[in-house]
């Protein structure tokens, strides 16, 4: 039988080139997401680490174990589909997107537009919030005089906060997933690096919007008015709605477990669809499989309801199951560890590492631009060195939440850069230098971890729990 050999750093980097122009052909070329590319990244990997002499059944008791870590977050993403689902056809989000554009003031357009983004964003997701409502807020900002730019980077900003912190979030999850921590555990510890984030961002729609500050409560009306009515005249809106919401929120804070948690908000909306919506058992159980659909007759509020059911998240749940099969062959081959052995030589401190977890983070979304692989790709590659000098994966978290989901939006021709474009109408590169939000939280997490760092120690010699 043949011996194993060492795999050396040529090996993996032969793996990350056949992976990475796949990934680049797919997405950017031929439009297609990136399922199909990185399941050949997987074949790519284990012929490597075939040809290296490594065992099949070796390469296959990565990938089991790998997708194994990931069930719980598997099992929470389908919870999520059915709880979208439920949700808008109990009325909850409905709700949420209606008295928050109520309450909008033209003297704070910039700010509000963020809040309210990133409410929405909360539960129907970043590329959901800002297709559809950010869309209507453009409209107002065209007629409230304020540059384009900066109304889409204020919109952008508010989608990711739900990117970073929303437990019902794919990319959310799947960050929880690669680094082994539960869902609400990471979102939990991420909290005070966003929040941070989300007042710096505030504090600067809020500056920039006071040289904006002719606008009228008429204005808004105007542009609001279809989209409210069509909202209004479709479901019985009432503050009670917020109730699911705010039991979901409880159950984090009190550390319900999130299957608990998630299931207490299905459960909820499903009472409340039935009281106030005349929703029956039938119409809440086909919402939580395929989803609601939108009736409204307004196509954007339609767009935007059109969500939830466990049949729309079998793509993500399938991209999430792919990236830990590849990230499970390389770390059980030894690709992994050929690929950070250069990149730890250089590192002697925990923002050091932070740091080279961020760049590489922002390299993947650069190279092979789409968000999962940039947290799927170096969250396992740096994992293993968490684990060895004794740190808390945690932090891991708050790096790829920072470096690979906050930049993905602010690259033209990543997926989510692309998209952001696309819908607003605004060139990634005119509204990147807006999207203050997404700036300000690499710098953030990289100062969290210095702060967290004890001066003067190598990185070696520093303490923490390794989850």
């Amino acid at each position: 039988m043949r011996k194993q050999r060492e795999i050396r750093l040529t090996d993996a980097l032969i793996t990350l080139f056949c992976f990475g122009i796949m990934i680049f052909l797919a997405v950017l070329r031929w439009d297609m997401t990136p399922h199909i590319p990185m399941l050949l990244g997987c074949i790519a990997a284990a012929a490597v680490s075939l040809a290296r002499g490594c065992k099949w059944s070796l390469i296959q008791q990565g990938m089991v174990e790998s997708i194994a870590q990931s069930l719980e977050s598997i099992i929470i993403l389908l919870l999520i589909s059915v709880l979208m689902g439920v949700w808008i056809q109990s009325g909850v989000v409905p709700a949420m997107i209606y008295y928050g554009l109520k309450v909008m003031a033209p003297s704070i357009f910039l700010p509000c537009a963020m809040v309210i983004t990133s409410a929405v964003s909360m539960v129907v997701g970043s590329w959901g919030s800002a297709g559809t409502l950010g869309l209507a807020l453009m409209g107002i900002s065209q007629a409230l005089g304020i540059p384009a730019p900066l109304t889409a980077g204020a919109i952008i900003s508010g989608a990711y906060v739900g990117d970073q912190l929303s437990p019902l979030s794919d990319s959310t999850n799947l960050t929880g997933a690669v680094i082994g921590v539960s869902v609400f555990e990471h979102v939990r510890f991420l909290s005070p690096v966003v929040g941070c984030s989300y007042l710096l961002a505030l504090a600067g729609y809020f500056l920039a919007g006071l040289h904006y500050r002719s606008g009228t409560a008429e204005t808004i009306a105007e542009n609001t008015g279809a989209f409210l009515s069509s909202i209004s005249s479709t479901f019985s809106l009432s503050p009670l709605l917020f109730l699911p919401m705010i039991l979901l929120i409880f159950c984090i804070l009190r550390r319900v477990p999130a299957i608990l948690g998630i299931s207490a908000g299905i459960l909820s909306a499903g009472v409340l669809g039935a009281l106030m919506q005349g929703s029956g058992l039938s119409a809440l159980m086909r919402a939580a499989k395929e989803g609601y659909v939108g009736t409204t007759g307004n196509s954007m509020v339609d767009r935007l309801l059109t969500a939830g059911g466990l049949d729309a998240m079998m793509p993500s749940i399938s991209l999430i199951i792919i990236a830990m099969m590849f990230g499970g062959i390389l770390e059980k081959s030894g690709q992994m560890r050929a690929l950070t052995a250069p990149v730890m030589r250089l590192v002697h401190s925990l923002t050091g590492l932070t740091g080279a977890v961020v760049l590489t983070s922002i390299l993947s979304n650069v190279t092979m631009p789409d968000q999962y692989v940039a947290v799927a790709l170096p969250g396992r590659m740096f994992r293993g060195e968490y684990d060895r000098q004794g740190i808390d994966r945690r932090k891991l978290g708050i790096a790829l939440s920072g470096g690979a989901i906050a930049t993905s939006a602010l690259v033209p021709w990543n997926t989510c850069g692309s998209f952001m474009a696309g819908v607003l109408g605004v060139p990634t590169l005119s509204y990147a230098q807006y999207a203050f939000f997404n700036l300000s939280m690499p710098v953030l997490a990289m100062l969290a971890m210095a702060a967290a760092s004890r001066k003067g120690r190598p990185l070696q010699q520093q303490g923490g729990k390794a989850a």
